[in-house]
């Protein structure tokens, strides 16, 4: 290699094969590509995001955004076990690295600074994590968010438990770092068909046997697959023997228990039927067969427990299974969560926030997004949710790709990542409630509603990019940062586009405005008298005079920002003073 360099040999290439190359702390220019949307909600409904990007970096974007607006951030990183499931400085980490604790609290620690500047007051982080990392999350989430009350929430998320070791663990955590003060941790809905404490619907102990109530010993019918609860039969009479024929397609779940004694149900068909249509009686798939539960009321609401234990937690079923009836086989996205758990975590904070914004920076195959959109559905809330996930594709696809000949940066090989094949097209499906080919999806959520009527809900799919400040003109940067003004307007509205070469910009359906050419104030100023819905004004001026007189003859009703002519760098990353408050990635 030295004498390589020595000789200074040199080559050409295609210019479609070169990369840009920055030195550390050299300034970046993000811009925010759009990619991909679906609108279901209508003018009145916010927009969910996606943005295909490294975490680090997109926190430091969406800090021009959102800094101390966002109601709570939940986030599942890499678990850190000793499998080479996640990078640092683009080496995969193992069991065989004497650094890999050190490594992997090195890379918290740097997006859970960023993170901290993006919470409300009122806001709380919540992770989840497991045994291998758990005292070191809590000493560095100790230094970092102090003066914050810290909780560990037990949830079993395995009933079977993982083999292998002494014991097999059936659990991770999730742990909640809430700021100081009352009422910030609601109590729990008892009356939601998410969140209600649930039982099993076959009876135990005294005058549970068939013998002693033969009027709720019957069949219930379950789809083998969605497990959508299709009927109730008739109770049996004492001396008949139970059968376990199918009826359309439905097997008969009936009060057995796990030693195949024959019991009773706590309801009679009637009663069953009545709270199944409420919304409250389910079925769940366990090891030892089909079950059925129903959700307690026993008031409105109680305190949030610190260990959860229910059937719709569990990642097997409503996580990897949910994924397979999504997209129709295997999704390739390996532990995915129960999709009740993420909504069992996100509703202590965003039960009573319906207008409350989520983040999640470690978004896998989407389920925070998924969950943020089944919480709406219930309440018709109007809460917000912002993925990021970035585009890693796994080794072993690597590896096949590149004996192909397929290498990073090409189509057929960005298409193998996990934002392109797993989080969008997850996202994408749920609010749809169609896959791509146009195939309705199959089941149904706990709460009754079926998977394919989707969500009444809008998202968009964004890749972030970076542009190179030399090759771009004096304001000729407008488009590429138009999605960050929409986004700093609160994702309302439909987003529009425009290359800025005009006196202002007002787009029709979102509640915002830019003046492009200061000249034309006034003129700009009586345009928006027909618009009772605008909300905030991007000013673009670099006087920091003229905008003050600007923003005092607009008067205090719009939020006022000033952009700067050279529209790039009012969005600068990477800068010496953006690696001080959060360090390099």
């Amino acid at each position: 290699m030295i004498q390589r360099l020595q000789q200074q040999e040199t080559g050409s290439a295609p210019v479609a094969d070169l990369v840009v190359v920055r030195s550390f702390g050299d300034p970046i220019y993000p811009a925010l590509v759009p990619v991909d949307r679906v609108e279901r909600g209508g003018p009145d409904k916010p927009w969910h995001l996606l943005i295909n990007a490294d975490n680090f970096h997109a926190l430091q974007l969406l800090l021009y955004c959102y800094e101390g607006q966002v109601d709570m951030i939940y986030i599942d990183p890499p678990y850190n076990t000793g499998a080479r499931d996640w990078k640092y400085n683009n080496d995969y980490v193992d069991k065989t690295d004497t650094f890999r604790h050190s490594k992997w609290l090195s890379m918290m620690k740097k997006r859970l600074l960023l993170a901290k500047r993006l919470l409300k007051i009122d806001g709380v982080l919540v992770v989840t994590i497991d045994d291998h990392e758990l005292p070191h999350l809590l000493c560095l989430l100790e230094e970092i968010f102090q003066g914050y009350k810290f909780f560990t929430i037990v949830i079993e998320h395995n009933k079977r438990g993982r083999q292998g070791e002494e014991f097999a663990r059936s659990h991770e955590y999730a742990v909640f770092a809430v700021p100081q003060g009352e009422g910030i941790i609601g109590e729990e809905p008892l009356e939601s068909s998410i969140g209600g404490e649930t039982r099993n619907l076959r009876r135990t102990g005294n005058n549970s046997l068939r013998v002693a109530r033969p009027g709720q010993f019957y069949p219930i019918y379950v789809n083998e697959r969605s497990l959508e609860v299709t009927g109730f039969g008739k109770p049996l009479p004492k001396d008949a023997k139970r059968n376990s024929e199918r009826v359309e397609g439905s097997v008969p779940v009936w009060p057995i228990d796990k030693l195949q004694v024959e019991r009773n149900w706590h309801y009679g068909p009637e009663r069953a039927k009545k709270e199944f249509e409420a919304g409250k009686l389910f079925a769940a798939r366990q090891p030892y067969g089909i079950q059925i539960y129903y959700t307690l009321k026993e008031k409105q609401s109680k305190r949030w427990k610190t260990v959860w234990s229910k059937p719709q937690l569990d990642a097997s079923t409503h996580g990897s299974e949910l994924l397979v009836d999504i997209f129709g086989g295997p999704s390739g996205f390996s532990y995915p969560k129960s999709l009740y758990a993420v909504c069992e975590t996100l509703m202590p904070v965003m039960f009573a926030r319906k207008k409350g914004l989520v983040l999640d920076f470690f978004a896998g195959s989407g389920t925070t997004l998924h969950a943020t959109a089944l919480l709406n559905a219930e309440d018709d809330g109007l809460r917000r949710c912002i993925l990021v996930t970035n585009n890693e594709v796994n080794e072993k696809t690597i590896q096949e790709l590149e004996a192909k000949g397929i290498f990073q940066g090409e189509a057929e090989f960005e298409q193998q990542g996990i934002a392109n094949k797993v989080t969008w097209p997850r996202c994408k499906s749920a609010v749809s409630g169609k896959r791509d080919d146009g195939t309705d999806l199959p089941g149904a959520y706990i709460t009754g509603s079926a998977l394919k009527d989707g969500f009444t809900e809008n998202i968009e799919y964004f890749k972030l990019d970076f542009l190179d400040s030399s090759t771009v003109a004096r304001g000729d940067a407008f488009a590429a940062i138009l999605p960050l003004l929409w986004m700093m307007a609160g994702c309302r509205g439909k987003r529009e586009e425009s290359k800025g070469s005009q006196s202002w910009f007002i787009p029709k359906h979102a509640p915002f405005a830019v003046l492009i050419k200061e000249k034309e104030f006034r003129s700009f100023r009586d345009q928006l008298a027909d618009r009772k819905d605008i909300e905030w004004i991007f000013l673009v001026t670099d006087s920091e005079e003229n905008f003050g007189l600007m923003r005092r003859a607009l008067g205090r009703k719009f939020q006022c920002v000033q952009l700067y002519k050279s529209y790039l760098e009012n969005f600068r990353l990477n800068t010496p003073e953006a690696l001080g408050q959060g360090g390099a990635a």
